[in-house]
């Protein structure tokens, strides 16, 4: 169905196919996937390019840093980028996942191929945009 994996120093890995426990309580994965960012997505000239949401927050002593690794992918690889502040979001993602250790990053790609990444620290971020996302095609030779 689902396959979630935490990357990070303290967190857990689950496989394939495998729901971890603690989103056993969401009833419908569909609907949450097929409505606000998802739903943008899913409608956007770049559905074919990951969803990257950035957790984060004011607070937060490493999420700058992310935010920034962030901003230099984004120049060489393709995927859409979204920040969410975990305490002024409206959204409700970061309950929906249980974000737990910021910063996060959650890979989007279908509704049966996503990831959430948590407590990024290093280089993790750019290892983690270069796992999911292809080189941006750039045309920088005068022909």
């Amino acid at each position: 169905m689902t396959k979630t994996a935490q990357k990070g120093a303290d967190a857990s890995t689950e496989g394939p196919g495998e729901v971890p426990e603690k989103y056993h309580d969401v009833q419908d994965w569909e609907s949450i996937f097929t409505s606000g960012p998802f739903r943008q997505h899913a409608d956007s000239v770049d559905q074919d390019c990951p969803l990257v949401i950035q957790f984060g927050s004011e607070q937060c002593a490493l999420c700058p840093k992310a935010t920034l690794d962030l901003d230099v992918a984004i120049k060489t690889y393709r995927f859409k980028w979204i920040y969410e502040d975990v305490f002024t979001s409206e959204t409700g993602l970061a309950e929906e996942f249980n974000v737990t250790a910021l910063p996060a990053l959650f890979v989007f790609h279908s509704s049966d191929r996503f990831e959430l990444y948590q407590k990024l620290r290093g280089d993790e971020v750019a290892r983690i945009i270069k796992e999911h996302c292809v080189p941006r095609l750039v045309l920088d030779e005068e022909f």
